[in-house]
């Protein structure tokens, strides 16, 4: 592609501008000799102040990024979800009083909410747009809602956990106690539907009367009222009182329960990997190993290479592992790149998807020959470019399966 036609590419990033990760997509794209990208911040959509059709034409690629880290963003999403119909019985606030919200730092604040306007929000925008998208809205809000995800992976014959929720949704904690009996069960995950970043997560082990929950949610009492938060530190329950308390609060807004698969492990800690998928290959991989039952590295996982896995994982049956992540990222055909969480068996040879990530591309310092990740999606977008356009953000809304 000549230097003409590269500057006739005009890359629209849709972020929130304190976001680290909207820095390292302009240095790739500085680094592929390309112009930096029109940044659009969520704030100014949701206030009306930018439109998407602004920067809008053939020539332009849109990319959208994590709303993360910006409460005022969040407090707008809370707020439109406000007029979206929904069924549930998630907690609700008018889109008055969403607006009227204080920031309250790691608050859990209407999970479910929040997703129904920002569903609302990503699908609206783009309708009207006849530029191309680096990953469809209507992928990423499949991949945002971990219930419709595995289900999706299901119906592909993807390797996944057992669902305790496939056939009908578990409201509460002593449903989910039932549930667990039912199914011969004893340990489970614990996931808000639409959480990220290991928010709302609970490992929940139930045995007789004996019962832990290990979660990243804090449980606090302040003025007569129970609060939730999302913390960076691991705690352990073991009182039912507050296990149910948590369980409860989160089975409002919607959760994904599956059961708890044993890990295989390395220098006696578990395991798991990140596996970033980019066009249809599997490419850049992180080992995780983890001080607690969730690995997340902002949580004090150790990040490992591949060449620290050991013999026992053959090369034929790491080869069927990235297998298995491509095949689950073309579950989502509209999607340039996705996130594959691997849990590997202790026999180093079955293996499962957890999760599609739809952001799960922030990989710093890992490589993949000699790129990272922002630069391997810009080069191969390019290649692709040169043939049949990637994919039209006016394409009609699809179930990926």
């Amino acid at each position: 592609m000549t230097n003409s036609q590269l500057d006739m590419i005009n890359f629209v990033l849709i972020a929130n501008p304190q976001s680290r990760r909207v820095d390292l997509f302009q240095q790739a794209l500085r680094g592929c000799g390309l112009s930096m990208a029109q940044l659009v911040s969520y704030e100014e959509l949701l206030a009306e102040k930018n439109s998407l059709t602004d920067w809008d034409g053939s020539n332009a690629w849109f990319r959208f990024e994590a709303p993360e880290r910006n409460f005022v963003v969040d407090r707008g999403f809370v707020a439109t979800g406000a007029v979206v119909d929904d069924s549930g019985d998630h907690q609700r606030i008018s889109a008055t009083a969403a607006y009227q919200l204080p920031e309250d730092k790691g608050r859990i604040l209407y999970p479910r909410q929040w997703y129904l306007g920002w569903r609302h929000c990503l699908q609206s925008w783009m309708q009207s747009l006849q530029g191309q998208v680096m990953n469809h809205p209507d992928n990423i809000v499949s991949m945002f809602d971990k219930i419709r995800c595995q289900r999706i992976l299901e119906n592909a014959d993807i390797p996944i956990p057992c669902s305790l929720v496939r056939k009908e949704p578990i409201q509460n904690y002593d449903q989910l106690k039932e549930r667990m009996a039912q199914q011969g069960c004893r340990r489970v995950f614990i996931k808000l539907a639409h959480g990220s970043s290991a928010s709302g997560v609970v490992a929940y082990d139930y045995r007789g009367e004996n019962e832990r929950a290990i979660t990243t949610v804090e449980r606090t009492m302040e003025q007569g009222k129970l609060r939730f938060y999302n913390s960076r530190k691991v705690y352990q329950y073991r009182n039912p009182q507050h296990i149910a308390e948590i369980i409860n609060f989160l089975a409002k807004e919607t959760i994904q329960v599956e059961a708890w698969m044993p890990k295989a492990r390395i220098e006696g800690r578990e395991l798991d990997l990140r596996v970033v998928v980019i066009g249809g290959e599997a490419k850049h991989v992180v080992v995780r190993v983890g001080k607690s039952p969730m690995t997340n590295l902002h949580l004090g996982s150790d990040r490992k290479s591949i060449t620290d896995l050991p013999s026992a994982l053959t090369a034929d049956n790491w080869a069927t592992m990235m297998h298995t992540c491509e095949q689950a990222a073309a579950c989502f055909p509209k999607s340039l790149y996705c996130g594959i969480d691997l849990l590997i068996a202790p026999n180093f040879k079955d293996h499962y998807v957890l999760e599609v990530n739809a952001f799960g591309d922030l990989l710093r310092g890992i490589t993949w020959q000699g790129q990272d990740t922002y630069t391997t999606e810009i080069k191969t977008l390019l290649q692709q470019h040169q043939g049949l356009p990637y994919v039209h953000a006016s394409s009609t809304h699809q179930t990926e399966r």
